[in-house]
């Protein structure tokens, strides 16, 4: 592998409470204009339901690419009561795409990108954390999320819930062996950050983003682990005012996600 040059939305809780199929046989539903729109760019999408009054560019897209793919949309009501999270009036129900279980497809994610960005999560086993951050992720810019098949929370509805539906909109890798991927990884040119509570890790702001870099975060209660602190060129840490030993992972994530963003110039101006 070359060295790579380098929404809002909601569970329909109501659906799937008492379903007892695999997660990825279900239809689940996410709610808001842009993950509705990245969802039939993926080609996820079952129908749509559009609350009658609704308009805009982005309802325009998503009329468009709706009609060219044959997928079916309703005007109906999608009142915002129906989500933890804005509707903006608009729900779609969708199929949970694959998790890839080979991380050199990653090829194909960041075949063009200066500066793509890899999470890869070292045993989070809280499905609410591991929720939280592939919502961060997805709204951060990350390219790929890559977690571990044991000792790992898998992909389930509460995981699901907890991402808002992002869980279905962000490219998930599940690898066997994190030490050899991080090591393939390292010897095609990535940087490896691992996250730390280390009075000698670098401050995360000091750190350039802006290069192909894989960011590792740690379980929750242990971190990362050794042997992968030990293969990272370098580590990080988020410097606090109190004195306490760390954030909970899912907030430093959002910490550490949104500075690469802003180094990799992804946010929108304010």
């Amino acid at each position: 592998m070359p060295r790579p040059r380098a929404h809002k939305s909601g569970l329909d809780r109501n659906r799937t409470t008492h379903d007892e199929r695999p997660l990825s046989e279900r239809t689940l539903v996410i709610y808001g204009r842009n993950p509705v729109l990245e969802a039939l760019r993926r080609g996820l999408v079952d129908d749509v339901t559009i609350s009658s009054g609704s308009h805009g560019e982005v309802i325009t897209q998503i009329h468009d690419l709706a009609e060219r793919m044959n997928v079916p949309v309703a005007a109906g009501y999608v009142a915002e009561s129906e989500a933890d999270v804005p509707t903006q009036g608009i729900r779609a129900h969708i199929r949970l795409p694959e998790i890839h279980g080979d991380f050199e497809a990653l090829d194909e994610i960041v075949d063009g990108k200066p500066s793509p960005l890899v999470l890869l999560l070292d045993g989070i086993e809280d499905p609410r954390n591991f929720g939280a951050i592939l919502r961060t992720a997805y709204a951060a810019g990350v390219d790929a999320v890559l977690f571990r098949k044991r000792r790992q929370s898998p992909l389930t509805e509460v995981v699901f819930k907890a991402s808002a539906g992002c869980a279905a909109l962000i490219d998930l890798y599940q690898v066997t062996n994190l030490d050899q991927t991080v090591r393939t990884l390292k010897e095609n040119g990535w940087w490896i950050v691992a996250a730390a509570a280390d009075p000698h890790a670098k401050v995360y702001s000091e750190f350039d983003w802006d290069r192909p870099t894989v960011l590792i975060l740690g379980a929750e209660g242990s971190g990362v682990s050794p042997l992968l602190q030990k293969r990272a060129d370098l580590t990080v840490k988020i410097p606090l005012y109190r004195d306490i030993d760390s954030l909970n992972v899912s907030a430093a994530a959002a910490v550490l996600l949104f500075e690469a963003a802003k180094c990799r110039e992804l946010l929108p101006e304010v």
